[in-house]
Formats: C-alpha cells, sequence, structure tokens
C-alpha cells in the first residue's frame, strides 16, 4: 500500500514543477514594458541618507518634462516643502536606460544616454527624516510619467525664507485626465506612487507583437 500511495505523490509533484517551468517561461516571453520619458537618475539618489544643506533636487528623464509637469516635495510630517521648478541643462547619465517603441508590429529598443532635468527648489528642511518627492508629467507620445521617490535628511533643520507659505497647486486637469486615461502602469507609463525607475534595461521580447484582430 505506500509503495502505490507514493505514486500519485511522484506525479503531483511532476505536475507541480512543469506548472512551475511553464509560469517562468510565460514570465520569460513576456514584452517589455514599453515606457517613455522615465525617471532615469536622480540627485539625491532614491534611498540616499542627505547630512548637509540641501536647495535643490534634481530630477533626470529621458526627455525633457512638460511645461505642465507638477512636482512636490513632502517633509517627514506631511507638509509640502517644494518651492516651484525649471528646467535644467541635461548632462550625460551614470548609466544607459532603454525604452522600447512599437514598430511594424515590433518593440525595437532604444538607448539613452543623456538625462533631461527637472530642478526642484526645496524652502528649507524643517526636521530630520525621510522626504518623499513625487512627480507627474507627460511624454512626448501623450502617455503619463508619474512616481515617487525618497531620500533621508539627517542633518540640523534649516529655516524656512521670510513670508514663505507651504504650495497648495494642483497638477493640471488635463495632464490628470491624462494619467487616469492611461490606467496605472510602471516605468513612467503612470504608476500609483511607485518609484519609476528604469537605468536598467528591460529584458527584450520574445518576437513580434500581433496587431489586434480587427
Amino acid at each position: 500500500m505506500g509503495h502505490l500511495s507514493a505514486i500519485p505523490r511522484r506525479i503531483f509533484a511532476g505536475l507541480l514543477s512543469l506548472a512551475l517551468a511553464s509560469a517562468v517561461a510565460v514570465l520569460a516571453a513576456a514584452p517589455p514594458a514599453v515606457a517613455h520619458g522615465t525617471l532615469a537618475m536622480s540627485t539625491p539618489a532614491e534611498g540616499t541618507t542627505v547630512t548637509g544643506p540641501l536647495t535643490v533636487v534634481e530630477l533626470y528623464f529621458t526627455e525633457k518634462v512638460a511645461a505642465n509637469a507638477y512636482f512636490t516635495i513632502t517633509a517627514p510630517g506631511g507638509g509640502r516643502v517644494d518651492s516651484g521648478w525649471t528646467h535644467g541643462a541635461p548632462k550625460p547619465l551614470d548609466r544607459p536606460v532603454r525604452e522600447y517603441f512599437l514598430v511594424n508590429g515590433k518593440f525595437e529598443p532604444k538607448e539613452y544616454t543623456t538625462g533631461f532635468p527637472a530642478v526642484l527648489t526645496v524652502a528649507h528642511l524643517p526636521v530630520a527624516g525621510q522626504y518623499s518627492v513625487s512627480y507627474l508629467s507627460a511624454a512626448s507620445d501623450g502617455d503619463p510619467v508619474r512616481g515617487a521617490l525618497t531620500f533621508r535628511y539627517d542633518g540640523p533643520p534649516t529655516p524656512a525664507p521670510q513670508g514663505w507659505q507651504p504650495p497648495t497647486n494642483q497638477p493640471d486637469p488635463a495632464l490628470l485626465a491624462a494619467a487616469e486615461g492611461h490606467g496605472t502602469s510602471g516605468g513612467g507609463h503612470g504608476t500609483s506612487g511607485e518609484v519609476s525607475s528604469s537605468s536598467a534595461a528591460s529584458a527584450p521580447p520574445a518576437g513580434p507583437s500581433a496587431p489586434p484582430a480587427a
């Protein structure tokens, strides 16, 4: 009896291994995330600690962010400490970034080696702790670019400029509508507060993508 009961267990284990192998194969064959205009690097970098005075945060994207892009910097207590932003001078990326474009039914990679910055002014740093930087923009093809990153500040508090008030502005309604219309996905198409980091190149697709059925 013991010998017979062992057979189904071996069959079940074999079927489980086959199912897991099939799942891995499906994931490996999945097409890459088609993200454009993504965040490539930042200063401070995601998850790093700053100990000295900080007056700006620089976010480098693979293309120039939209004129109506929206940025916030939030202190540990929840209040905003950003004070506007400007386009900065492009600079070489620390690592190339690969993005994919659908061309004639196939995903074609494109490498980016230059970062286009949005320079966010930091009004002050009221307390030590974790600060959050969020961004919402639109890529040149209309896809939303959305995400957030964090850094830690361990230096002394810095005073707010005289007469300064925390900003209360909100994103451009057209920008929000575009983001909601495209849904949410990683890598720059729109995330729900997720960091949109694409410094590591995505794996290329297994083959051509079939056009949708008529």
